[in-house]
């Protein structure tokens, strides 16, 4: 399973090369460009330009012709097991999000209080001249803004917590 903007998709890799994602197959390839780490990625006849950093426990921290993405990667078993201990727990907790890169918060799209969908955008922030677009990690509610516009924020950086979604 792979956790894409706001999106969940699965994503089987065939011996043959092609790639299935939800079901529908797209031939794909990486290959090596410079500087070292980056990657040219061919899909569906289709050209971009990838760098990729592993961040650990299944995180990735990808920059996608210019624009930075976040992504999950889990296996078909840890992907089961979060499902299965979040059915048990009765809801899932939304983490934090946090600033993947160090930049300039150019817009506060949510206020405290307000209800988001998973994908929604929630925040922009300007990193090495290109607007990247945050986006709830899943349903919840707005509890706490930890960033204003016009505010320099490092990576990691704690920007909104959220709450569970009918939460007061």
């Amino acid at each position: 399973m792979v956790s894409l903007l706001g999106n969940r998709h699965e994503v089987d890799i065939l011996p043959d090369g092609r790639v299935v994602v939800d079901g529908r197959g797209h031939a794909a390839s990486l290959a090596a460009t410079s500087p070292p780490r980056g990657r040219s990625l061919l899909l569906d006849g289709a050209s971009f330009a990838l760098l990729a950093r592993c961040a650990g426990g299944g995180a990735w921290e990808l920059q996608l012709d210019g624009r930075s993405v976040s992504a999950e990667v889990l296996d078909a078993r840890t992907a089961r097991v979060r499902e299965l201990s979040a059915a048990a727990a009765g809801r899932v907790k939304v983490a934090a999000l946090k600033a993947p890169m160090p930049g300039l918060v150019v817009r506060v799209a949510v206020g405290e209080g307000d209800a988001v969908e998973e994908g929604d955008t929630v925040l922009i922030v300007e990193a090495m001249k290109m607007e990247n677009e945050l986006r709830a990690p899943g349903a919840a509610k707005v509890t706490r803004l930890h960033a204003a516009p016009g505010e320099a924020v490092e990576k990691g950086q704690v920007l909104v917590e959220f709450g569970e979604p009918g939460a007061p």
